[in-house]
């Protein structure tokens, strides 16, 4: 009798101490995994040399996996296993092993079938349909495209039953100097395409699938300049759509790109050195029809700093962000590059080029394609920041580089002009990213002017006024900065929503001392530049 008590006692002691004791190590959450994977998925594709290794990707792939075979109905499963299928995509664009095709399939098609109220149901399909159409299985390839649509339910499809194509090329755009030409081709939808070089005539076409194209658009448009002769546009057969753009120069580099929201493919041609600093105005003329793979290869400069290109942000017909009291963010931005471009021409004996000096609309795709035609060494983007939150305040600067919070991610869509929470964010990070891998020298820089332009900015506009912010470097995915072949940065110069910010912006005075503190911030980082140059 005591032994059997004895035993229940101890059996109730070890009961009760194991309550108290975790039962296994604290499992992490959902989310912890799929943000510890997503940073290993960016990590990969920041790195060239990672890519090259087969296992590296592996690595990443086990990670969404897991969550996907662990966590099979929590709110990130769908992601991961969309996740999974680009990995995979890529994976077998980079190495062209089948098997890794078959697993992207796989992926996607398993998003459909497990997931049926997932919102990346659609882009799931269509990447579906870019395997296919890559593939040349043009009937599986609408067919899948086709379904997508469908997901979507569209209001106009119900009103009009005639069979509707694809994608339209609605228009073609053009921007262009010496030695460098950037062609925007802008769709109605995403659809499939694939781009391929002709050597002799030098010239590249790219198909699209299942694509009409607008009255409007030209069907041969010639350029008289630039690095483009001409612009192509018929059907190849039935189904798709060419566009041929022949080149002005037969060792012209170029670049076909795809992004998304709104979808449209981009076309970058230049010289090897684009070189030649042009000697008229730096405002490109944008011609309207002028609305249709290497990257930009980093310049070799001589020493010192000669040329800035400033880029005061938004203006003409997009005013940016406006404040309580009705201050136009565009406004803003031309005082300060005005100031800006006096105290670097004075204090670097450099030539300084404004993209815009007067209230003028300039499209994204104008503001880096000016800054590369002139050879610039510097582009620095100035902006005035804004937030739901009215008490939100500070100056933070910015590199081209995936967004780490929500912060980031919010400011960098607003000066892209799309939804923070679009489901093509990580569609466009990959894009912004794999274009810059060769420029890993570029990006290094930018960070140090990012550094030095913020901390002379803070330490300078402190001096004479109370509660600056420093809100710190940071990094996010801005368009404007896309593909620049110069180290740049992106100011945001305080808060337009904050009573407070907004009525010190309007003040010539800190105005003139916020472009001297920021200009202090250039100078340094010049006198380190040429140190570094003349090692």
């Amino acid at each position: 009798m005591y032994i059997q008590k004895r035993v229940l006692t101890l059996s109730l002691f070890f009961v009760f101490a194991l309550g108290l004791l975790p039962s296994q190590a604290a499992q992490p959450s959902v989310e912890a995994l799929y943000q510890d994977a997503r940073r290993h998925f960016y990590a990969l594709f920041s790195s060239s040399s990672m890519m090259k290794e087969r296992k590296k990707w592996k690595r990443v792939i086990k990670q969404f996996e897991r969550i996907t075979k662990t966590r099979p109905k929590s709110s990130r499963a769908d992601d991961s296993l969309y996740t999974t299928g680009l990995l995979y995509e890529r994976l077998y664009a980079k190495f062209g092993i089948k098997s890794d095709k078959k697993n992207a399939l796989k992926s996607f098609q398993g998003v459909i079938n497990r997931y049926p109220k997932s919102n990346l149901l659609d882009e799931a399909q269509k990447h579906i349909g870019d395997i296919r159409f890559k593939e040349r299985d043009i009937k599986k390839a609408v067919r899948a495209f086709k379904k997508a649509s469908k997901n979507r339910k569209s209001v106009s499809a119900k009103v009009d039953k005639r069979p509707q194509k694809l994608a339209r090329l609605t228009s073609v755009k053009r921007y262009s100097r010496d030695g460098y030409t950037r062609l925007v081709l802008h769709l109605s939808n995403r659809t499939a395409y694939r781009a391929h070089r002709l050597k002799n005539p030098a010239r590249v076409f790219i198909d699209f699938l299942d694509t009409g194209f607008s009255p409007s658009v030209p069907q041969l448009i010639r350029y008289k300049n630039g690095m483009a002769k001409s612009l192509r546009v018929a059907k190849n057969n039935a189904s798709v759509t060419r566009v041929v753009v022949d080149f002005a120069e037969q060792k012209a580099f170029h670049k076909v790109t795809a992004l998304y929201n709104p979808y449209r493919v981009v076309i970058d041609i230049g010289r090897n050195n684009i070189g030649k600093i042009a000697k008229h105005s730096a405002n490109l003329k944008v011609k309207k029809h002028a609305s249709l793979n290497s990257s930009p290869p980093p310049i070799k400069r001589k020493s010192g700093i000669r040329t800035i290109v400033i880029d005061p942000g938004h203006g003409g017909k997009d005013p940016g962000a406006i404040g309580p009291g009705r201050v136009k963010e565009k406004d803003i931005t031309l005082a300060i590059a005005k100031k800006l471009k006096k105290e670097l021409k004075k204090r670097l004996n450099a030539r300084v080029i404004l993209t815009r000096s007067s209230d003028t609309f300039l499209e994204l795709d104008e503001r880096t394609v000016i800054a590369n035609s002139f050879n610039a060494d510097l582009f620095i983007s100035i902006h005035v920041n804004a937030s739901r939150n009215r008490r939100a305040h500070g100056i933070e600067t910015y590199f081209l580089s995936p967004a780490r919070s929500k912060d980031e991610l919010e400011t960098a869509a607003r000066e892209n002009m799309i939804s923070a929470n679009n489901r093509s964010e990580v569609e466009n990070d990959l894009t912004y990213i794999l274009s810059d891998l060769e420029n890993t020298s570029k990006v290094n820089d930018s960070v140090q002017l990012a550094s030095a332009v913020q901390r002379s900015t803070i330490n300078g506009m402190r001096k004479s006024h109370s509660g600056i912010k420093d809100k710190g470097v940071k990094q996010a995915m801005f368009y404007v900065l896309w593909r620049a072949t110069m180290p740049s940065i992106l100011v945001e110069t305080g808060f337009i929503t904050n009573r407070t910010e907004e009525k010190r912006l309007q003040r010539s005075s800190y105005i003139k001392q916020m472009a001297k503190s920021i200009a202090t911030g250039i100078v340094k980082y010049s006198r380190t530049y040429m140190v570094a140059q003349n090692r």
